[in-house]
């Protein structure tokens, strides 16, 4: 038990304030955000990521952001090395310049970058650039990212051929790009502002990243259907420009910061169905973790099992022991391969006789959904089949299955396909309330089994897929703030947003190991990266313990007027209220609660009492959690 848990057990019953968890173990320090103006336009510029975020009008936000990634012929992405960076700050108009180094394995690309921001809210962004090495890449250059706020609204498309057309923004993801050859975007940012991007030095296109949960649509350059990998040879040079320019009416200055506000709605939805994965690293669990498993109340473990590999029977055995264990049933997915053994699955099952509630067939092929359910006809039971996908929302919303047969349907979620930072993995987090809704539209009533969700791409039938993290001493498939306060911030928030949009289960992790919610029990050889001791619980651990207190219960949705910085999940049962809130930021912040009921005194982990009145405020430490419990009427 986290010291921290146990204390805040102590305190009174009618109300009390706990602090989840301690700061997260120390890492290097980032660069810190260099905030710009251009007359009535903020900004933010992030050095470590070259990265131009958070484009606002008053409190409406014109883009999410831009960038310029290297993406190698896997489709990685280069980390930038940004150096020599001078910045010119004038109050309402700027210039920023930068040289940035991207260097990976054979890539050697380097670019100088100017970003400059006028009185009259414009901007300009360009890029110039050479290659120091003979390689080749997917892309290079600029990436513009309308956020996914723009949903819904009115554009003026202009195309490299000279003409336009009027539109708008997918309201529901859209499977494939809405917008191509473009030159310009014009969009309506709030009634009355509009906003116009334009793009030089290589034909641009949009796509929907709300596919991959990022939460943006994005123009980048160099179309997908011209071939690539391309060479890029030695001595290339490369230049691209970004002109952004705001008309409307406008603010004269940006509005001022009033703080966050986190308010109860009356909207209420059932709590998903929890579970983890069973460990693909820890072999056995010990006693004491089937234990804090069992603490956790989940609702089932899953496993996924390769057919045409051989190993599949011994992960069937350990995931249905673990399973009877901590009596819960299975989630099991089939990835049938192209010569899946079911003659030894029906075997198997037959001898051990699992407890399993769904049937989960990965892939698009409607033919392997068809065969899987005709050879496991005979054992369904009351357990029901569906498919999924293991990669992201992208491959079900562009293969949907149509089948009746097909009772459920599922999809993985992880934050990092594109961009890696912690600001970009929180941005995703109101984005797994899109795709839920967006895969209802297709999915109908049929129960949405969303998972695995992690924080890395996983391994797909023991492969690493392509993208991802940069790794460094660890493996593609693993990331070192699993063991920290950052995750369980991060999976706070998406336990909240799949519970509003209507999610019936969610699978998160693995039970133990380095992408668990605890650590091996014995020593396990372990890179410096991962800041993690044997036998440690996590601190998604203790998160899940106090959802888990709630399983079968209700969620009050919480709505956050900056769903960047802070978030908050009310969960109900019969007489009982329990509010978790969460800090999305990576400093400490205080946040401003309204509709939890009649004040009463608060008591603080950190000693002390405070009068609690109609709006209850709460500081938090950075990614730290806040936890209220209250009877209810």
């Amino acid at each position: 038990m986290n010291p921290a848990m146990s204390k805040s057990h102590t305190l009174p019953a009618v109300l009390f304030l706990a602090l989840l968890l301690l700061l997260a173990p120390s890492a290097a320090r980032a660069a810190e955000l260099i905030p710009l103006r251009a007359g009535p336009i903020t900004m933010v510029f992030d050095p470590d990521n070259v990265f131009l975020r958070y484009v606002r009008v008053g409190t409406h936000e014109v883009l999410r952001g831009i960038n310029a990634p290297i993406r190698s012929k896997t489709w990685s992405t280069v980390k930038p090395q940004i150096s020599d960076l001078q910045v010119e700050n004038r109050g309402d108009r700027f210039k920023v310049t930068f040289n940035v180094r991207c260097v990976e394995a054979d890539i050697d690309f380097r670019w100088r970058g100017t970003l400059s921001g006028n009185a009259q809210g414009e901007l300009e962004f360009t890029f110039d650039g050479e290659a120091h090495s003979t390689f080749t890449r997917n892309r290079i250059g600029f990436c513009v990212l309308h956020d996914a706020s723009a949903a819904g609204r009115p554009w003026v498309i202009e195309t490299v051929d000279g003409g336009s057309s009027k539109g708008r923004f997918p309201e529901l993801i859209s499977p494939h790009q809405p917008a191509k050859n473009l030159r310009a975007i014009r969009h309506e940012v709030t009634t009355g502002i509009h906003a116009r991007v334009e793009f030089e030095g290589d034909v641009f296109e949009m796509e929907d990243q709300r596919n991959w949960t990022d939460a943006s649509f994005k123009t980048y350059c160099t179309p997908l259907g011209i071939p690539y990998p391309v060479e890029v040879v030695k001595g290339t040079k490369i230049s691209q420009k970004i002109k952004i320019s705001i008309t409307g009416d406008l603010p004269k200055a940006p509005n001022a910061d009033d703080g966050i506000v986190l308010a109860l709605s009356e909207k209420e939805s059932a709590l998903p169905l929890l579970g983890v994965q069973v460990s693909g690293e820890i072999e056995k669990l010990s006693g004491s973790q089937l234990q804090r498993l069992a603490a956790l109340r989940l609702n089932h473990l899953r496993v996924d099992l390769d057919l045409s590999d051989k190993s599949f029977s011994k992960n069937l055995r350990r995931a249905v022991g673990q399973a009877k264990a901590l009596g819960v049933p299975l989630q099991i997915g089939l990835n049938l391969g192209e010569t899946p053994a079911f003659e030894t699955l029906l075997a198997e099952l037959k001898t051990l006789q699992p407890p399993v509630s769904y049937w989960l067939v990965n892939g698009g092929d409607p033919a392997h959904f068809q065969k899987a359910r005709e050879q496991l006809a005979p054992v369904l039971g009351e357990a029901k089949i569906g498919v999924t996908r293991s990669s992201n929302f992208v491959d079900l919303n562009r293969a949907r299955p149509d089948a009746e047969s097909v009772e459920a349907v599922g999809f993985a979620i992880n934050p990092q396909i594109h961009a890696f930072d912690n600001a970009s993995i929180v941005e995703t987090l109101p984005i797994h309330a899109d795709v839920v809704r967006s895969a209802r539209q297709f999915a109908g009533n049929r129960p949405l089994i969303i998972g695995p969700i992690t924080l890395s791409p996983q391994l797909v039938n023991g492969v690493p897929p392509l993208g991802g993290p940069p790794a460094g001493d660890l493996p593609t498939y693993v990331d070192a703030r699993q063991p920290i306060l950052f995750t369980a911030a991060w999976t706070l928030g998406s336990v909240k947003y799949l519970a509003d949009a209507g999610a019936h289960s969610a699978t998160y992790y693995e039970t133990a190991g380095w992408n668990g919610i605890m650590d091996a029990d014995e020593v396990v050889s372990r890179p410096s990266a991962f800041p993690s001791r044997p036998g440690e619980v996590f601190d998604v651990y203790h998160l899940l313990q106090e959802i888990g207190e709630f399983a079968g219960g209700r969620v009050r949705q919480i709505d956050s007027s900056d769903t960047l910085g802070a978030v908050a999940l009310a969960l109900r049962k019969p007489g009982r209220i329990r509010v978790l809130v969460g800090n999305l930021k990576g400093e400490s912040q205080t946040v401003t609660l309204r509709g939890l009921g009649t004040p009463v005194a608060i008591h603080l982990l950190t000693g002390g009492e405070t009068r609690a009145t109609p709006e209850l405020r709460v500081s938090l430490p950075p990614y730290g959690i806040a936890r209220i419990d209250r009877k209810s009427d």
